[in-house]
């Protein structure tokens, strides 16, 4: 029998290929008239957007990697991807790399001498918070505040933690600060050298996808999949504590395994014959505010670095870089194009107004040649992960009806994006081959 994956954004693709690639044919049924969810792009006049500003990170080890390099391709990265060179930091008036060790952390002449050091404390504390596998309410802000006292140190952090919870530090989960320590619970010799010394790269690459963002679901579809767009599924039936099959446009879908990776909070809603009883989410989905200028020239050479201003105002910070540095066919011959986001925390024209504010201090006088604008909104994830809204105590991937799961931002995983999705896929695969072994579950009708 066809599983059916309700949603085509990552992690429903991410899930899909997996069983594609384990001998099922999974039917993808999407709400939508385009398939990729928030992993998309189109065309404003002659250039091309993304719906906002991303990377794929951990593009050696990260989990949406893993997942494209053992089911696409060993080498998609190489071939479909180029990647960052370095981000820069503005901090007040000095700027400089960010360290991708311990090493390079004490030459970051960003922050004071005396903070570095305290600072190789504080990553050592979340070492041993990791290893521990140690499950905290308290902020990030309440932990760092235990070893960093300046102010320019906590806004660095603080950038950090809106880059990765989507919030400030005041507010924002722990568990995004350490999901890589947490989730590598043994301390090897070879993980703590790579953090200590400059011999190793702690960060993992960055990776821009050549034609945009919307390259990413493409690959995925490229594999077989197909999705069934503009077909919205209203029902999930349930019958004896099992799931049946769903219900599109009246018409009924049987199925023993449906994967869900639309809202969490919206699964209640269209389940008929059962009660499902997991862990709901606790706050909304939140959305990143991005500006989008093309140029008539090329006006600057970034040499594909990204440059982030951090706020002194525990703000959410600007992030920007030229896009038309990966990929130069985003935009108009001889043109250039350039995006910078930053979480939607304030009224959007004043949000707007301070981003320019930061483009004129990246570059002077860029107005003169601005030949596009786009002002966009888009969903950053499907739930804000501050304080008690963190890994664990979002629902699992296995729900309490037999062969109904969730994927997606909003369940149990590691990392935050697509590396998230493809983690929480991986996951799902894992109760999958488990309750087929277990109830007799099989891929044919």
């Amino acid at each position: 029998m066809r599983p059916i994956v309700i949603g085509s954004g990552m992690g429903g693709l991410a899930t899909a290929l997996i069983l594609k690639k384990n001998g099922f044919d999974p039917l993808i049924f999407e709400k939508e008239k385009f398939w990729g969810g928030s992993f998309t792009s189109y065309k404003v006049g002659n250039y091309t957007v993304d719906t906002g500003m991303h990377f794929l990170t951990r593009g050696t080890t990260g989990e949406l990697p893993k997942l494209m390099k053992k089911y696409i391709d060993g080498d998609v990265f190489e071939k479909n991807f180029v990647e960052q060179n370095k981000y820069m930091f503005y901090l007040g008036d000095k700027s400089d790399i960010v360290p991708a060790n311990l090493s390079e952390l004490l030459k970051f002449k960003i922050l004071p001498f005396r903070d570095r050091l305290k600072f190789i404390k504080l990553v050592l504390y979340f070492l041993r918070m990791g290893r521990e596998n140690t499950k905290t309410d308290l902020t990030s802000y309440e932990h760092v505040k235990k070893y960093i006292r300046s102010d320019k140190t906590l806004y660095f952090l603080n950038a950090l933690s809106w880059m990765s919870n989507g919030c400030s530090m005041k507010e924002g989960s722990l568990s995004r600060f350490l999901d890589t320590f947490i989730k590598e619970r043994r301390l090897s010799v070879g993980f703590v050298m790579k953090h200590l010394t400059s011999k190793r790269r702690a960060k993992e690459e960055e990776w821009y996808p050549i034609g945009g963002l919307i390259t990413v679901p493409r690959l995925f579809l490229n594999e077989g999949l197909k999705v069934e767009t503009g077909k919205k599924v209203e029902k999930i039936i349930v019958a004896d504590g099992m799931v049946r099959g769903v219900e599109v446009g009246g018409k009924f879908y049987k199925s023993d395994i449906v994967i869900y990776d639309g809202l969490v909070k919206n699964l209640y809603n269209i389940i008929e014959g059962g009660k499902l009883e997991i862990k709901e989410p606790k706050y909304e989905e939140y959305q990143a505010l991005t500006l989008w200028l093309g140029f008539d020239k090329k006006i600057a050479d970034w040499n594909r670095v990204s440059k982030l201003k951090v706020m002194e105002n525990m703000g959410s910070p600007h992030w920007g870089f030229f896009v038309t540095d990966f990929d130069p066919k985003l935009a108009p011959p001889g043109h250039q194009l350039f995006g910078i986001s930053g979480i939607l925390h304030k009224e959007k024209n004043l949000m707007v107004k301070e981003m320019k504010e930061t483009v004129e201090y990246f570059i002077p006088d860029y107005e003169k040649h601005v030949d596009m604008e786009h002002v966009q909104v888009c969903r950053a994830e499907k739930t804000l992960h501050k304080n008690g809204n963190n890994i664990f105590y979002l629902p699992e991937q296995k729900t309490n009806i037999k062969g109904l799961y969730v994927v997606g931002t909003d369940t149990k995983g590691w990392g935050s994006g697509g590396t998230l999705c493809a983690d929480t896929a991986f996951r799902c695969w894992e109760y999958i081959k488990n309750d087929i072994n277990l109830t007799n579950l099989n891929n044919s009708d």
